[in-house]
């Protein structure tokens, strides 16, 4: 059997709902689907994964968004269960360290299949809300995993790649 050093827990799930609409915010299946997406599957796929990785003194690096950093989003589900997995990336790594490193990425809007249906007028809208007046590029995304697999001294920490939305 070969060895795991990485895994890149890329698990998520959304429904839209006007995020200002509580009425739209109350769907018990849509928060439990959002939970078990957004938070249980990370936790789930870590255990799966932790001996390999503890010993390959791996890491483990999860995708959440910027919505978990500042309520925003698709809708307040995703928004506070995104929060909760960046609770979660915090409270894994101190239940696996020493031997395994785990950390998270939080991108703000990127261009991506996922917003191929989104009306380019709410794209626009997404862009004039950064600083930087873009979306996040994917390629950068990237980048500070590799970063964070190859960091030997990181763990426990979100990194936020949102042209500056959350500022």
């Amino acid at each position: 059997m070969g060895k795991l050093d990485i895994v890149i827990s890329n698990a998520g799930w959304t429904k839209f709902a006007d995020f200002y609409d509580l009425n739209q915010n109350v769907d018990e299946a849509v928060w439990g689907h959002c939970f078990s997406a957004n938070v249980k599957s990370h936790l789930f796929l870590l255990h799966a994964a932790r001996e390999h990785l503890q010993t390959a003194k791996g890491a483990f690096v999860m995708t959440s968004s910027v919505a978990g950093v500042k309520p925003s989003g698709s809708s307040i589900a995703y928004s506070v269960t995104k929060a909760a997995q960046l609770h979660l990336c915090k409270s894994l790594a101190m239940a696996v360290a020493p031997s395994i490193r785990v950390n998270a990425v939080s991108p703000g809007f990127m261009e991506t299949n996922w917003i191929a249906e989104i009306p380019k007028t709410k794209v626009d809208e997404a862009k004039e809300k950064t600083l930087l007046k873009t979306l996040t590029d994917v390629e950068d995304v990237a980048e500070q995993v590799v970063l964070l697999v190859k960091s030997t001294s990181t763990t426990g920490a979100n990194f936020v790649l949102d042209s500056g939305f959350s500022v």
